[in-house]
């Protein structure tokens, strides 16, 4: 694949913005993303980890057979050949604050999970109380990119990634072009809204769904 680190920085840019987030969403470590845009190779390891985690990327882009990789979720997403896992990646041990929480650099333990009929590439648990009653700690919540912040739809509730390797679970009620600021809401009354500043947002992508225990 001639253009194999164009392609990746593609991703890159839409899944997280950086190559450690990146790198956590399909199962890796940022220095074998790094290693791979040097070689301008993604191997077929690397390949097979892209497909099972982002399914809306197909499997014939990446290996140069096809001249558009497929934005957004596709109810018929292509399968690479060999791929023996079902669902969607689950990590359960990158949890999902709803409040703030520092990803750190602990190693991620990715697990499947599939509900059909949900339009989610992934997965976390939540923890932390600020979107009491809505989304409670414990509870996993199903997620899906989208292409900006021109996307959002007011009063939707959004993980949003920072630059500096936070995850945030939080409402977003409406996003002001102008301003240099996104307000983020929680839905427990106990926590005031908050500003954060457009060019710290590395990703954010939408929740789609909420798996809650009845124990």
């Amino acid at each position: 694949m001639a253009d194999a680190r164009e392609k990746l920085k593609a991703l890159i840019l839409q899944y997280g913005g950086t190559q450690k987030v990146f790198a956590s969403m399909i199962g890796t470590t940022q220095p074998t993303i790094a290693n791979w845009l040097a070689q301008n190779q993604i191997p077929e390891g690397g390949i097979a980890k892209i497909c099972r985690a982002l399914p809306e990327v197909s499997f014939e882009w990446l290996t140069g057979k096809e001249g558009v990789p497929r934005r957004g979720y596709q109810e018929q997403a292509s399968v690479p050949v060999g791929a023996g896992i079902v669902g969607q990646p689950y990590y359960s041990r990158m949890p999902a604050s709803a409040g703030q929480l520092d990803m750190g650099n602990e190693d991620v333990t990715v697990e499947h999970i599939s509900i059909p009929g949900v339009k989610a590439t992934a997965y976390f648990p939540v923890v932390g109380n600020s979107m009491d009653p809505t989304i409670q700690s414990g509870d996993i919540v199903g997620i899906r990119p989208i292409d900006g912040l021109d996307r959002i739809r007011p009063n939707d509730i959004y993980l949003i990634f920072t630059r500096d390797n936070e995850r945030m679970l939080k409402r977003i009620k409406n996003v002001n072009r102008q301003s240099p600021y996104l307000t983020l809401y929680s839905d427990n009354p106990s926590y005031e809204p908050f500003d954060i500043m457009k060019e710290q947002i590395a990703s954010v992508y939408k929740a789609v769904c909420i798996i809650r225990s009845l124990e």
